[in-house]
């Protein structure tokens, strides 16, 4: 069995349930209470507590851990960054962590979390060109397809993008040099996928707002509706949702002589509180 590298994990708990695993069979008699002695915790089950999800964390019991398991300075800085991010109360902070393991990564260590995933979930002109690449058949650069590209995004920005967009495999370029659609889809830990889908979120319902002063009525769609329901009709309602946005993509994604690229968010949220018995 390999020695785990903490640069392939994007959940702290599960890097410290193979790092143990990997000290058990590899060191004789090694155990919770012998790992508790060598990085000087009282408790016997200290770290299996850790792992089942029954404690977390502070700066100074990712220290003992560090000692206990022999990390390795970079490894120690990733780990603390790891936890902070795995721990932290909200998107926001998750954000600031998860950019700290992006300046961290080296091509040797690097695995799982790549600044192109981020990217492609964080700035909305990611997924824009990428299907804005199926238009016309034709071999677009960078330029023409900036020119097509609204809020305005700068050419370098654009290079840089396309150049991302194909080191994750979601675009390549045909044998006339067109660029293509792929069918790849982005791989990463659920932790950091969550990270990665809010991110987006957030940039989407961004550019939605916007669009209200930015684009005349003809160009969008803004609506709303307030209403009451009973909060075991909320499942169904989601599900309801769920097969509109299917019908759209069924309906009109894929289409012949595409030539726009539109963006659709639909939200449901609450407006009231409700206890456990869904009474407000």
């Amino acid at each position: 069995m390999d020695r785990p590298s903490i640069y392939n994990f994007s959940a702290y708990r599960q890097f410290l349930k193979k790092m143990f695993d990997y000290k058990k069979e590899t060191v004789q008699s090694f155990s919770y209470r012998n790992f508790s002695r060598l990085a000087g915790f009282s408790s016997p089950n200290f770290l299996k507590l850790v792992i089942d999800g029954h404690r977390n964390l502070t700066s100074t019991s990712i220290a003992k851990i560090a000692k206990g398991f022999k990390l390795k300075k970079p490894e120690r800085e990733y780990f603390e960054i790891l936890v902070y991010m795995n721990q932290a109360p909200d998107h926001q902070e998750r954000d600031h962590y998860y950019k700290k393991i992006i300046s961290m990564r080296t091509p040797k260590n690097m695995k799982l979390l790549q600044s192109a995933q981020y990217n492609y979930f964080s700035k909305w002109y990611l997924p824009a060109l990428r299907e804005l690449v199926m238009f016309d058949g034709k071999k677009l650069t960078a330029q023409a397809l900036a020119e097509k590209l609204f809020p305005k995004v700068k050419v370098k920005d654009v290079e840089t993008a396309l150049k991302q967009l194909e080191n994750l495999g979601l675009i390549h370029k045909n044998k006339n040099g067109c660029w293509k659609q792929s069918d790849q889809v982005i791989t990463t830990g659920p932790e950091v996928k969550s990270l990665l889908i809010t991110n987006f979120h957030h940039e989407m319902i961004k550019m939605a707002s916007e669009s209200i002063d930015r684009y005349s009525a003809d160009k969008r769609d803004i609506t709303a509706v307030t209403l009451s329901i009973a909060q075991k009709d909320i499942p169904e309602l989601k599900n309801k949702i769920a097969e509109f946005r299917k019908r759209i993509l069924k309906e009109y994604a894929g289409g012949e002589n595409p030539d726009q690229v539109i963006q659709i968010n639909i939200q449901m949220f609450p407006l009231t509180k409700t206890d456990d018995k869904g009474e407000i």
